[in-house]
């Protein structure tokens, strides 16, 4: 790869249709689950955003979102980022999603949503550790039974909100680091039927997502149902996903603050 990092809106139709290809390669998804390319050049037309990074005339990864109209103020939804794995680790995701928010706000959009699969440590760590996005819905199931990484688990997601005004959003936008949570004696969450009380608890969920779905599906299928046993209720109760962290034998955990 060689030329200067660029983050664009797409202009041409190959360009969209490009999206389908980092898309297999960084998801490994059959053709027929990827969002066609006339998908996404409709979604832009209606006043969407498809943005994607290049390296020279290469496209390392892209994101899309829609405008959403159902929570009485202008949001946008992002539905689709995908980075390729040879261009991964090198902070595109961030870039990507920082590009977003500054076309949103550019047009009077202070607030971005997206779901994501709960256990994946790596994309927890980008939203609501690191863009310092929210967490207060959880989908069960949102998409059906699904192929590729999922290997025919329930997709169940978190559904994100990042208030693009908001000051600690506006402090990462800018670099600064987070302060790490202190989270040594929190109570933690881990029996339904017994749920801890408090300011702010822990919420852990597996290590080693998605490759534990191969390796370990039956195992992965319980940890679903526990998990959402686990913040159905919490969510219900006030609680909101805050951070992220991982504890010395490399457990991750939600930190959940109750709001107000």
């Amino acid at each position: 790869m060689s030329g200067r990092l660029v983050v664009r809106e797409l202009r041409t139709p190959d360009e969209f249709i490009e999206t389908a290809h980092v898309s297999k390669a960084a998801w490994g998804f059959a053709e027929r689950s990827l969002s066609p390319a006339s998908d996404l050049v409709a979604a832009t037309h209606a006043g969407g955003l498809t943005a994607a990074a290049f390296e020279g005339k290469k496209m390392l990864g892209f994101v899309h979102g829609i405008p959403r109209t159902n929570l009485g103020e202008p949001c946008q939804h992002s539905h689709l980022l995908a980075v390729r794995p040879d261009a991964q680790g090198r902070g595109l995701a961030v870039k990507l999603k920082l590009f977003q928010r500054a076309w949103c706000l550019a047009r009077g959009i202070r607030l971005m949503t997206w779901t994501y699969d709960p256990f994946l440590l790596k994309n927890a760590k980008l939203n609501i550790g690191h863009l310092r996005a929210t967490v207060r819905t959880f989908h069960p199931n949102f998409y059906g039974l699904m192929g590729g990484i999922y290997a025919g688990l329930p997709s169940d997601r978190f559904e994100v909100a990042w208030r693009l005004d908001d000051p600690a959003v506006m402090r990462a936008a800018a670099g600064e680091p987070r302060p790490r949570p202190d989270a040594s004696g929190l109570p933690v969450a881990r029996n339904p039927r017994s749920l801890p009380s408090g300011p702010r608890l822990l919420l852990p969920f597996p290590a080693g997502a998605p490759r534990i779905y191969r390796t370990d599906h039956d195992g992965t299928l319980k940890e679903r149902h526990r998990f959402a046993a686990l913040v159905k209720p919490l969510l219900a109760r006030g609680y909101e996903v805050t951070d992220v962290v991982v504890d010395a034998d490399g457990t991750p955990a939600y930190v959940l603050d109750r709001i107000g």
